[in-house]
Formats: C-alpha cells, structure tokens, sequence
C-alpha cells in the first residue's frame, strides 16, 4: 500500500441517460443521506457537480465512519498535489490523530491507474487484501471490521477516453466487495457529453446503488 447492445440494453441506457443529465435528480423513496449509512458490501456511484460538491460529499462519508469507528481508506490519484491533500486533511475530522491509530489509511491511486491502462489488475487484488488485513487485526477496534472506502481512479481512466480499462476496474471492484462499501465518484459533466455518455449504462451495471452529493438516491437495483 502506498500511502501519502441488445434492445433492453439500449433501452436502459437511455433511461439512465435521461436520470443523470436532468437538473435535479428524482429521488428514490428512501429520503435517507446514504453518505452517512451506506447500504452494506455495495459498490456505489457517486454524481458530483464540481470539486467542492464532491469534498463536501466524501468529508460526510468518511467523518461518519470515523465517528463510528470504521476503517476509513481514502484512495486518489490526486495525492501529489500537496494543495488537494491539505484541503482533504482539513476536513477530515481529528485528521491526524485518526491516521496515527490508524482508523484513517490515505492510499495513493497512481500506480493502480498506470497498471490498470494495461490490463494490470493485481495492484488491486493486494491493496484489497492488504485493506481487509488491517480491518481484520483488532476486532474490537472496527466496528465490525466495516470499511469505508474511496476511489477515483476508474474516473480519471474515463476522462482520459481509457474506456475499457474504467469498465473493467469498475467490474473487478464489483466482483470483489468489502465488509463495507466502494464509493467511485464521478463528475456529471463526464456523464453530460460523447463519447464518455455512451457508457453511462456500462458503469452503472457494475453499482449496486447511485446517490448524488447529498447523498440521495438516483437508482437502486
């Protein structure tokens, strides 16, 4: 770890289509924040609008998890700008006090992104088995060794037009769930335009569930 088209086919993908690009998403009948309660050993798509929406939505989701004494790892391609992980650490709360006993892992994405551009998924196999291990030390130190997890490498494989690559990194998160829940955010703008539009369905058949930034539900299978 480093840290730091049948017809059916066609027709979803046109409703999903619909669902993301309106103005304001329909909700689902649970009116709950699932930033805060996640549904259990899901793969969730998170829709931001810009970056401030999108930390605002993972500071609830981790300090939630924090509060409740969950395993937070915060996995990003953008580790290296040193500007983006003070702003994350800032809204974190008990920031550093949380990465010393070890409830808060921060886990840099560039490697996996690079392996996942050729087809190179074992970097993903070890940081989940190396993420579970550490859940699975202390029992009584996590909450039923539930984890909280971000990832925004499959997004930035999509913005770069790797489109294969993003779906197959998306199916291995969901053909590999954790005690907890995958939170892949994605910016709706990618959502709003071709050719990255054309695999809206492709992605969201590999999410158990979708929310907005607040938390709100989109779609649940």
């Amino acid at each position: 770890m480093s840290i730091y088209y049948n017809n059916d086919s066609l027709s979803n993908h046109r409703e999903i289509e619909k669902r993301v690009n309106k103005r304001k998403f329909p909700l689902g009948k649970n009116d709950e924040n699932l930033l805060l309660n996640p549904p259990a050993n899901s793969h969730i798509l998170l829709i931001y609008e810009d970056q401030l929406d999108l930390d605002n939505a993972i500071a609830t989701y981790f300090n939630e998890g924090l509060k409740h004494n969950q395993l937070c790892v915060h996995s990003s391609v953008s580790l290296g700008n040193k500007d983006y992980l003070e702003n994350f650490s800032l809204q974190i709360t008990n920031y550093r006090e949380n990465l010393e006993k070890g409830n808060l892992k921060i886990v840099d994405l560039v490697p996996h992104y690079v392996n996942a551009m050729v087809n190179n998924l074992k970097p993903f196999d070890d940081l989940r088995e190396e993420i579970v291990s550490i859940a699975s030390r202390d029992k009584n130190q996590f909450d039923n060794k539930y984890i909280r997890l971000t990832g925004d490498c499959a997004a930035l494989l999509l913005k770069n037009k790797h489109f294969e690559n993003c779906v197959s990194v998306e199916e291995w998160r969901y053909q590999n769930p954790l005690k907890g829940s995958y939170l892949c955010p994605y910016p709706r703008s990618l959502f709003e335009k071709f050719p990255f539009n054309a695999y809206v369905s492709r992605l969201v058949k590999y999410h158990d569930t979708i929310i907005d930034s607040n938390g709100k539900l989109i779609l649940r299978k």
